[in-house]
Protein backbone atom coordinates (compact mmCIF):
# COMPACT_ATOMS: atom_id res chain seq x y z
CA UNK A 1 0.00 0.00 0.00
CA UNK A 2 1.21 3.21 -0.58
CA UNK A 3 2.08 5.56 1.68
CA UNK A 4 1.02 9.13 1.59
CA UNK A 5 0.69 11.01 4.32
CA UNK A 6 -0.38 14.42 2.44
CA UNK A 7 -1.77 15.92 -1.38
CA UNK A 8 -2.88 18.82 -1.88
CA UNK A 9 -6.09 19.16 -3.68
CA UNK A 10 -4.61 19.02 -7.69
CA UNK A 11 -1.78 16.47 -7.03
CA UNK A 12 -4.59 13.72 -5.61
CA UNK A 13 -6.46 14.32 -8.93
CA UNK A 14 -3.43 14.42 -10.82
CA UNK A 15 -2.12 11.02 -9.00
CA UNK A 16 -5.81 9.28 -9.56
CA UNK A 17 -5.56 10.46 -13.68
CA UNK A 18 -2.48 8.82 -14.10
CA UNK A 19 -3.56 5.59 -12.18
CA UNK A 20 -6.19 5.64 -14.67
CA UNK A 21 -3.81 5.80 -17.75
CA UNK A 22 -0.88 3.79 -16.86
CA UNK A 23 -0.57 -0.06 -16.24
CA UNK A 24 -0.32 -0.58 -12.35
CA UNK A 25 3.55 -1.95 -13.03
CA UNK A 26 4.04 1.46 -14.13
CA UNK A 27 3.58 3.05 -10.07
CA UNK A 28 5.25 1.19 -7.87
CA UNK A 29 8.19 -2.06 -9.23
CA UNK A 30 8.78 -3.24 -5.70
CA UNK A 31 12.66 -3.53 -4.32
CA UNK A 32 14.16 -6.62 -3.12
CA UNK A 33 15.17 -6.35 1.15
CA UNK A 34 12.80 -3.04 2.37
CA UNK A 35 9.70 -2.83 4.38
CA UNK A 36 7.36 -0.52 3.81
CA UNK A 37 7.90 1.22 6.80
CA UNK A 38 6.87 4.73 6.95
CA UNK A 39 10.12 6.81 7.83
CA UNK A 40 10.24 9.15 11.39
CA UNK A 41 9.77 12.95 11.11
CA UNK A 42 13.25 14.64 11.07
CA UNK A 43 14.36 18.17 13.19
CA UNK A 44 17.04 19.92 11.10
CA UNK A 45 19.71 20.25 14.05
CA UNK A 46 23.21 20.63 14.60
CA UNK A 47 24.13 16.81 13.86
CA UNK A 48 25.63 16.03 11.37
CA UNK A 49 24.01 13.53 8.57
CA UNK A 50 25.12 10.11 8.45
CA UNK A 51 24.91 6.46 6.96
CA UNK A 52 24.63 3.05 8.44
CA UNK A 53 23.14 -0.55 7.60
CA UNK A 54 21.61 1.03 4.29
CA UNK A 55 19.84 4.51 5.59
CA UNK A 56 20.54 8.14 6.23
CA UNK A 57 20.54 9.47 9.77
CA UNK A 58 20.32 12.51 11.99
CA UNK A 59 21.37 11.37 14.98
CA UNK A 60 19.23 8.67 16.52
CA UNK A 61 17.06 9.36 13.69
CA UNK A 62 16.23 8.37 10.26
CA UNK A 63 16.23 11.26 7.74
CA UNK A 64 14.41 10.79 4.74
CA UNK A 65 14.77 13.36 2.62
CA UNK A 66 13.29 15.43 -0.50
CA UNK A 67 14.58 18.22 -2.33
CA UNK A 68 15.85 20.13 -5.46
CA UNK A 69 18.80 21.09 -7.61
CA UNK A 70 20.47 24.90 -7.50
CA UNK A 71 23.49 24.70 -9.53
CA UNK A 72 23.73 28.56 -9.72
CA UNK A 73 23.41 29.38 -6.21
CA UNK A 74 26.80 30.81 -6.22
CA UNK A 75 25.72 33.47 -9.15
CA UNK A 76 23.07 35.56 -7.02
CA UNK A 77 23.71 38.23 -4.95
CA UNK A 78 23.43 38.00 -0.54
CA UNK A 79 19.63 38.91 -0.95
CA UNK A 80 18.17 36.53 -4.12
CA UNK A 81 20.26 33.82 -2.40
CA UNK A 82 18.31 34.76 0.99
CA UNK A 83 15.11 34.71 -1.26
CA UNK A 84 15.65 31.34 -2.68
CA UNK A 85 16.19 29.57 0.24
CA UNK A 86 13.49 30.72 2.09
CA UNK A 87 11.25 30.03 -0.35
CA UNK A 88 12.85 26.37 -0.74
CA UNK A 89 12.01 26.07 3.37
CA UNK A 90 8.37 27.15 2.72
CA UNK A 91 8.01 24.75 0.29
CA UNK A 92 9.09 21.68 2.57
CA UNK A 93 12.96 21.48 0.77
CA UNK A 94 15.03 19.55 3.16
CA UNK A 95 18.41 19.19 1.11
CA UNK A 96 19.73 20.79 -2.20
CA UNK A 97 22.04 20.36 -4.72
CA UNK A 98 24.73 23.00 -6.05
CA UNK A 99 28.01 23.35 -7.47
CA UNK A 100 30.79 23.90 -5.20
CA UNK A 101 33.17 24.49 -7.91
CA UNK A 102 33.88 27.65 -10.55
CA UNK A 103 37.00 27.06 -12.21
CA UNK A 104 38.24 29.37 -15.04
CA UNK A 105 41.62 29.55 -17.00
CA UNK A 106 41.67 33.66 -16.76
CA UNK A 107 40.34 36.16 -14.38
CA UNK A 108 37.03 37.00 -16.10
CA UNK A 109 35.74 40.89 -16.16
CA UNK A 110 33.07 41.23 -13.93
CA UNK A 111 32.07 37.83 -12.13
CA UNK A 112 33.16 35.39 -9.45
CA UNK A 113 35.51 33.22 -10.26
CA UNK A 114 36.82 29.98 -7.47
CA UNK A 115 40.31 29.44 -8.82
CA UNK A 116 42.05 29.79 -12.51
CA UNK A 117 44.13 27.16 -13.86
CA UNK A 118 45.97 27.79 -16.59
CA UNK A 119 49.75 26.97 -17.73
CA UNK A 120 50.29 24.40 -15.49
CA UNK A 121 49.29 26.43 -12.35
CA UNK A 122 46.36 26.62 -9.67
CA UNK A 123 45.27 29.87 -8.02
CA UNK A 124 42.45 29.68 -5.61
CA UNK A 125 40.31 32.91 -5.28
CA UNK A 126 39.41 33.58 -0.98
CA UNK A 127 37.86 36.93 -1.97
CA UNK A 128 34.67 38.57 -1.99
CA UNK A 129 34.10 37.50 -6.11
CA UNK A 130 35.47 34.26 -5.32
CA UNK A 131 34.70 31.40 -2.38
CA UNK A 132 33.42 33.96 -0.36
CA UNK A 133 29.97 33.66 -2.51
CA UNK A 134 30.40 29.70 -1.62
CA UNK A 135 30.38 30.64 2.33
CA UNK A 136 27.10 33.05 1.86
CA UNK A 137 25.13 30.03 0.01
CA UNK A 138 26.55 27.66 3.40
CA UNK A 139 25.61 30.05 5.77
CA UNK A 140 22.27 31.16 4.36
CA UNK A 141 21.21 27.46 4.15
CA UNK A 142 21.99 27.06 7.84
CA UNK A 143 20.19 29.90 8.79
CA UNK A 144 17.02 27.95 6.81
CA UNK A 145 18.08 24.50 7.89
CA UNK A 146 18.38 22.74 5.00
CA UNK A 147 21.18 21.07 3.89
CA UNK A 148 23.51 20.60 1.41
CA UNK A 149 25.34 18.33 -1.11
CA UNK A 150 27.99 19.94 -2.83
CA UNK A 151 29.49 19.01 -5.87
CA UNK A 152 32.93 19.19 -6.50
CA UNK A 153 33.63 19.39 -10.45
CA UNK A 154 31.53 18.71 -13.18
CA UNK A 155 32.27 16.22 -16.07
CA UNK A 156 30.66 18.60 -18.63
CA UNK A 157 32.36 22.13 -19.53
CA UNK A 158 30.88 24.63 -22.25
CA UNK A 159 32.78 27.13 -24.60
CA UNK A 160 30.92 30.81 -23.58
CA UNK A 161 28.45 31.95 -26.16
CA UNK A 162 28.07 35.50 -26.13
CA UNK A 163 24.32 35.05 -26.78
CA UNK A 164 23.30 33.18 -23.24
CA UNK A 165 24.51 35.24 -20.09
CA UNK A 166 27.75 33.69 -18.31
CA UNK A 167 27.09 31.49 -15.42
CA UNK A 168 23.34 30.46 -16.37
CA UNK A 169 24.37 26.77 -17.90
CA UNK A 170 25.36 24.28 -15.54
CA UNK A 171 28.57 23.38 -17.33
CA UNK A 172 29.43 26.68 -17.27
CA UNK A 173 31.31 27.02 -14.17
CA UNK A 174 34.05 25.07 -15.14
CA UNK A 175 34.99 21.24 -14.87
CA UNK A 176 37.36 18.63 -15.32
CA UNK A 177 38.45 19.91 -18.88
CA UNK A 178 39.75 23.30 -17.46
CA UNK A 179 41.85 21.50 -15.56
CA UNK A 180 43.08 19.26 -18.72
CA UNK A 181 43.49 22.14 -20.65
CA UNK A 182 45.73 23.52 -18.26
CA UNK A 183 47.79 20.32 -17.53
CA UNK A 184 47.63 18.80 -20.05
CA UNK A 185 46.54 20.36 -23.18
CA UNK A 186 45.95 18.47 -26.26
CA UNK A 187 45.24 15.30 -24.06
CA UNK A 188 42.12 13.38 -23.94
CA UNK A 189 39.13 13.55 -21.19
CA UNK A 190 40.29 10.80 -19.05
CA UNK A 191 43.35 11.80 -18.54
CA UNK A 192 41.18 14.21 -15.56
CA UNK A 193 41.02 10.51 -14.10
CA UNK A 194 44.67 9.30 -14.37
CA UNK A 195 46.77 12.24 -15.18
CA UNK A 196 49.05 11.95 -11.67
CA UNK A 197 49.61 16.04 -12.11
CA UNK A 198 45.73 16.78 -12.68
CA UNK A 199 44.83 14.59 -9.82
CA UNK A 200 47.37 16.94 -7.53
CA UNK A 201 45.39 19.62 -8.41
CA UNK A 202 41.99 18.67 -7.75
CA UNK A 203 43.12 17.33 -5.03
CA UNK A 204 44.10 20.54 -3.75
CA UNK A 205 40.94 22.34 -4.37
CA UNK A 206 39.18 19.47 -2.59
CA UNK A 207 41.58 20.35 0.52
CA UNK A 208 41.20 23.90 0.15
CA UNK A 209 37.20 23.52 -0.43
CA UNK A 210 36.75 21.05 2.56
CA UNK A 211 38.69 22.74 5.18
CA UNK A 212 36.39 25.90 4.96
CA UNK A 213 33.59 23.64 6.15
CA UNK A 214 35.04 20.58 7.75
CA UNK A 215 32.99 21.15 11.00
CA UNK A 216 30.03 22.77 9.72
CA UNK A 217 26.90 19.79 9.30
CA UNK A 218 25.12 21.95 7.00
CA UNK A 219 26.73 19.89 4.75
CA UNK A 220 25.20 16.58 4.09
CA UNK A 221 27.83 15.14 1.55
CA UNK A 222 30.59 16.11 -0.76
CA UNK A 223 29.56 14.91 -4.15
CA UNK A 224 33.02 13.80 -6.43
CA UNK A 225 31.39 15.15 -9.79
CA UNK A 226 28.43 15.35 -11.61
CA UNK A 227 28.17 12.52 -13.89
CA UNK A 228 31.87 11.04 -14.42
CA UNK A 229 32.42 9.14 -17.78
CA UNK A 230 35.08 8.69 -19.85
CA UNK A 231 34.05 11.75 -22.35
CA UNK A 232 33.05 15.30 -22.71
CA UNK A 233 33.35 18.09 -25.34
CA UNK A 234 36.70 16.62 -25.54
CA UNK A 235 36.65 13.01 -26.16
CA UNK A 236 38.38 10.19 -24.32
CA UNK A 237 41.48 7.88 -25.36
CA UNK A 238 40.51 3.97 -26.36
CA UNK A 239 42.03 2.93 -23.24
CA UNK A 240 38.81 4.48 -21.08
CA UNK A 241 37.15 1.73 -18.88
CA UNK A 242 34.82 1.17 -16.25
CA UNK A 243 38.28 0.08 -14.02
CA UNK A 244 39.61 4.36 -15.01
CA UNK A 245 36.61 5.59 -13.41
CA UNK A 246 36.25 3.23 -10.37
CA UNK A 247 39.81 3.64 -9.55
CA UNK A 248 39.59 7.19 -9.47
CA UNK A 249 36.85 7.22 -7.60
CA UNK A 250 38.60 5.07 -4.66
CA UNK A 251 41.55 7.47 -4.69
CA UNK A 252 39.58 10.74 -4.35
CA UNK A 253 37.04 9.44 -1.88
CA UNK A 254 39.60 7.89 0.34
CA UNK A 255 41.69 11.19 -0.18
CA UNK A 256 38.72 13.21 1.13
CA UNK A 257 38.09 10.76 4.22
CA UNK A 258 41.61 11.37 4.87
CA UNK A 259 41.08 14.98 5.63
CA UNK A 260 37.34 14.93 6.67
CA UNK A 261 35.70 12.64 8.55
CA UNK A 262 32.68 13.96 9.47
CA UNK A 263 30.61 14.31 5.83
CA UNK A 264 29.00 11.70 3.35
CA UNK A 265 30.79 11.38 0.23
CA UNK A 266 29.09 10.20 -3.16
CA UNK A 267 30.55 9.85 -5.91
CA UNK A 268 28.50 11.51 -8.37
CA UNK A 269 27.78 8.76 -10.89
CA UNK A 270 24.51 9.57 -13.22
CA UNK A 271 23.78 5.27 -12.08
CA UNK A 272 25.24 3.82 -15.32
CA UNK A 273 25.19 0.01 -14.93
CA UNK A 274 27.89 -2.78 -16.89
CA UNK A 275 26.52 -5.37 -15.73
CA UNK A 276 28.84 -8.01 -17.13
CA UNK A 277 32.37 -5.84 -16.68
CA UNK A 278 34.48 -7.45 -14.07
CA UNK A 279 34.63 -5.46 -10.61
CA UNK A 280 37.18 -4.80 -8.71
CA UNK A 281 34.82 -4.05 -5.23
CA UNK A 282 31.60 -5.37 -5.86
CA UNK A 283 30.83 -8.50 -4.28
CA UNK A 284 27.16 -9.13 -5.98
CA UNK A 285 27.08 -12.12 -8.39
CA UNK A 286 26.59 -11.28 -12.08
CA UNK A 287 23.87 -10.17 -13.64
CA UNK A 288 22.85 -10.26 -17.38
CA UNK A 289 22.79 -7.22 -19.12
CA UNK A 290 19.56 -5.88 -19.63
CA UNK A 291 18.49 -3.84 -22.76
CA UNK A 292 18.80 0.15 -22.45
CA UNK A 293 21.51 1.90 -22.92
CA UNK A 294 21.60 2.76 -18.84
CA UNK A 295 22.09 -0.84 -18.06
CA UNK A 296 23.91 -2.62 -20.94
CA UNK A 297 27.30 -0.79 -20.55
CA UNK A 298 27.01 1.74 -23.34
CA UNK A 299 28.14 4.59 -21.29
CA UNK A 300 31.52 2.71 -19.77
CA UNK A 301 30.46 3.59 -16.37
CA UNK A 302 29.77 0.65 -13.39
CA UNK A 303 27.52 1.77 -10.64
CA UNK A 304 27.61 -1.41 -8.90
CA UNK A 305 31.22 -1.18 -8.85
CA UNK A 306 31.41 2.26 -7.41
CA UNK A 307 28.97 1.84 -5.22
CA UNK A 308 31.01 -0.94 -3.36
CA UNK A 309 33.85 1.46 -3.06
CA UNK A 310 34.93 1.92 0.92
CA UNK A 311 35.31 5.59 1.36
CA UNK A 312 31.86 5.75 -0.81
CA UNK A 313 28.73 6.55 1.54
CA UNK A 314 25.71 6.25 -0.49
CA UNK A 315 24.97 5.59 -4.08
CA UNK A 316 23.66 8.40 -6.35
CA UNK A 317 22.10 8.44 -9.54
CA UNK A 318 19.53 10.46 -12.12
CA UNK A 319 17.24 10.34 -14.03
CA UNK A 320 16.14 12.06 -17.64
CA UNK A 321 14.09 9.65 -19.77
CA UNK A 322 14.88 12.47 -22.73
CA UNK A 323 18.55 11.71 -23.33
CA UNK A 324 18.70 7.74 -21.98
CA UNK A 325 17.01 4.57 -22.38
CA UNK A 326 16.22 3.33 -18.51
CA UNK A 327 14.44 0.17 -20.65
CA UNK A 328 12.42 -1.06 -23.35
CA UNK A 329 9.44 1.26 -24.41
CA UNK A 330 6.41 -0.39 -24.67
CA UNK A 331 5.44 -0.28 -28.89
CA UNK A 332 1.94 0.87 -27.98
CA UNK A 333 2.58 3.36 -24.98
CA UNK A 334 3.17 6.70 -25.12
CA UNK A 335 6.69 8.88 -24.64
CA UNK A 336 5.00 9.90 -20.90
CA UNK A 337 3.76 6.71 -19.80
CA UNK A 338 7.30 4.46 -20.93
CA UNK A 339 9.10 7.58 -18.99
CA UNK A 340 6.94 6.66 -16.06
CA UNK A 341 7.32 3.07 -16.50
CA UNK A 342 11.16 2.39 -17.39
CA UNK A 343 11.92 5.48 -14.72
CA UNK A 344 10.47 3.51 -11.82
CA UNK A 345 12.25 0.25 -13.18
CA UNK A 346 15.00 2.41 -12.92
CA UNK A 347 14.91 3.31 -9.39
CA UNK A 348 13.97 -0.19 -7.94
CA UNK A 349 17.30 -1.47 -9.39
CA UNK A 350 19.27 1.43 -7.88
CA UNK A 351 17.44 0.60 -4.27
CA UNK A 352 18.09 -3.06 -5.01
CA UNK A 353 21.72 -2.79 -6.10
CA UNK A 354 22.25 -0.07 -2.71
CA UNK A 355 20.51 -2.72 -0.21
CA UNK A 356 22.63 -5.61 -1.79
CA UNK A 357 25.12 -3.37 -0.85
CA UNK A 358 23.99 -2.21 2.60
CA UNK A 359 24.24 1.47 1.61
CA UNK A 360 21.69 4.02 1.05
CA UNK A 361 21.00 5.56 -2.62
CA UNK A 362 19.78 8.63 -3.73
CA UNK A 363 18.34 9.77 -6.70
CA UNK A 364 19.90 13.10 -6.88
CA UNK A 365 18.73 15.03 -10.60
CA UNK A 366 15.80 13.94 -12.17
CA UNK A 367 13.32 15.97 -14.65
CA UNK A 368 11.71 15.52 -17.98
CA UNK A 369 11.26 18.44 -20.41
CA UNK A 370 8.40 19.96 -20.98
CA UNK A 371 6.97 21.37 -23.90
CA UNK A 372 6.64 25.35 -22.59
CA UNK A 373 10.87 25.17 -22.76
CA UNK A 374 11.71 22.38 -25.13
CA UNK A 375 13.13 24.37 -27.11
CA UNK A 376 15.81 26.01 -24.58
CA UNK A 377 17.06 22.85 -23.65
CA UNK A 378 20.86 22.90 -24.36
CA UNK A 379 22.93 19.70 -24.08
CA UNK A 380 25.71 19.15 -21.20
CA UNK A 381 28.35 19.05 -23.54
CA UNK A 382 26.84 22.47 -25.53
CA UNK A 383 26.75 25.56 -25.31
CA UNK A 384 23.80 26.24 -27.84
CA UNK A 385 20.01 24.56 -27.70
CA UNK A 386 19.74 21.65 -29.64
CA UNK A 387 16.77 18.71 -29.28
CA UNK A 388 17.22 16.40 -32.46
CA UNK A 389 19.54 13.87 -30.49
CA UNK A 390 16.71 13.30 -27.61
CA UNK A 391 15.44 10.25 -27.04
CA UNK A 392 12.00 9.22 -27.23
CA UNK A 393 10.77 12.61 -26.61
CA UNK A 394 9.35 14.76 -29.64
CA UNK A 395 8.38 17.83 -28.57
CA UNK A 396 8.52 17.94 -24.45
CA UNK A 397 5.72 16.73 -22.26
CA UNK A 398 2.94 19.47 -21.17
CA UNK A 399 2.91 21.04 -17.56
CA UNK A 400 0.74 18.07 -16.29
CA UNK A 401 2.42 15.26 -17.64
CA UNK A 402 5.60 16.45 -16.06
CA UNK A 403 4.33 16.38 -12.47
CA UNK A 404 2.26 13.46 -13.34
CA UNK A 405 5.55 11.91 -13.91
CA UNK A 406 7.33 13.22 -11.29
CA UNK A 407 4.80 12.03 -8.73
CA UNK A 408 5.48 8.96 -9.93
CA UNK A 409 8.79 8.39 -9.51
CA UNK A 410 8.76 10.35 -6.02
CA UNK A 411 5.90 7.93 -5.10
CA UNK A 412 8.01 4.87 -6.09
CA UNK A 413 11.14 6.19 -4.61
CA UNK A 414 9.15 6.97 -1.25
CA UNK A 415 7.78 3.42 -1.80
CA UNK A 416 10.97 1.59 -2.43
CA UNK A 417 12.37 3.48 1.03
CA UNK A 418 14.66 5.32 -1.49
CA UNK A 419 17.05 7.46 0.91
CA UNK A 420 15.99 10.75 -0.77
CA UNK A 421 15.04 12.32 -3.75
CA UNK A 422 16.07 15.78 -5.81
CA UNK A 423 13.97 17.37 -8.62
CA UNK A 424 16.07 18.97 -11.37
CA UNK A 425 15.78 22.00 -10.69
CA UNK A 426 14.52 24.52 -8.58
CA UNK A 427 13.06 27.58 -10.35
CA UNK A 428 13.33 31.45 -8.13
CA UNK A 429 11.25 33.76 -9.54
CA UNK A 430 10.82 37.82 -8.35
CA UNK A 431 14.95 37.99 -8.25
CA UNK A 432 16.53 41.41 -8.33
CA UNK A 433 18.58 39.81 -11.31
CA UNK A 434 22.04 41.18 -10.30
CA UNK A 435 24.57 37.68 -10.67
CA UNK A 436 27.04 38.25 -7.38
CA UNK A 437 27.32 39.98 -4.12
CA UNK A 438 28.44 42.98 -5.71
CA UNK A 439 25.84 44.58 -8.00
CA UNK A 440 28.97 46.00 -9.62
CA UNK A 441 29.42 42.31 -10.85
CA UNK A 442 25.81 42.05 -12.58
CA UNK A 443 25.86 40.50 -16.07
CA UNK A 444 22.26 39.04 -16.03
CA UNK A 445 19.20 40.85 -16.13
CA UNK A 446 16.54 38.36 -15.56
CA UNK A 447 14.55 38.55 -12.17
CA UNK A 448 14.29 34.39 -12.66
CA UNK A 449 16.66 31.96 -11.71
CA UNK A 450 19.00 30.37 -14.63
CA UNK A 451 18.36 27.22 -16.45
CA UNK A 452 19.49 24.84 -19.19
CA UNK A 453 16.01 23.57 -20.33
CA UNK A 454 14.78 21.81 -16.68
CA UNK A 455 12.49 24.64 -15.83
CA UNK A 456 9.47 23.90 -12.97
CA UNK A 457 6.29 23.74 -14.47
CA UNK A 458 2.90 25.76 -12.68
CA UNK A 459 2.41 22.72 -10.68
CA UNK A 460 6.13 22.31 -8.78
CA UNK A 461 7.28 25.84 -9.44
CA UNK A 462 6.61 26.57 -5.58
CA UNK A 463 6.75 22.88 -4.12
CA UNK A 464 9.72 21.22 -5.68
CA UNK A 465 10.28 18.10 -3.56
CA UNK A 466 8.19 16.94 -0.45
CA UNK A 467 4.83 18.89 -0.16
CA UNK A 468 4.09 18.08 -3.87
CA UNK A 469 5.43 14.68 -4.27
CA UNK A 470 3.44 14.19 -0.77
CA UNK A 471 5.79 12.97 2.10
CA UNK A 472 5.56 16.17 4.62
CA UNK A 473 7.26 15.35 7.33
Amino acid sequence: MLWIRKFTLGFATAFVLLLSLSPAKAWFIPPVGRSLVPRQSITNDSTFVTATNGEFFIGPQTFFFSGTNAYWLQSLNDVDIDLTFSTMVTNDIKVVRTWAFNDVAQVPQGLQYFQVLSDGKQTFNDGPNGLQRLDQVVKTAAKYGIRLVLTLTNNWTSKPNPSIAPLTLSSDFGGMDVYLQAFSPGGTHDEFYTNTEIISAFKAYIQHVISRYADDPTIMAWEIANDPRCGSSILPSNNCNTHTITNWVDEISSFIKGIDKKHLVTAGDAGWYCLRCPKLFSHLPPTPPRAGSALDGSFVVDTEDIIAVPGIDFGSFQLFPDQADYGTFASQGSFLINSITTGNGWISEHVNTSTSLNKPASLLAYGILLQTNFAQFVPVNASNSATDFLHGSTGGVSDEEGNYAQIAWSISSFNGVLGGVLNYQWTQHNLTGTSSGNSSLSRRDTTTSPGDGYVNGPITSLAQGARSFALVT
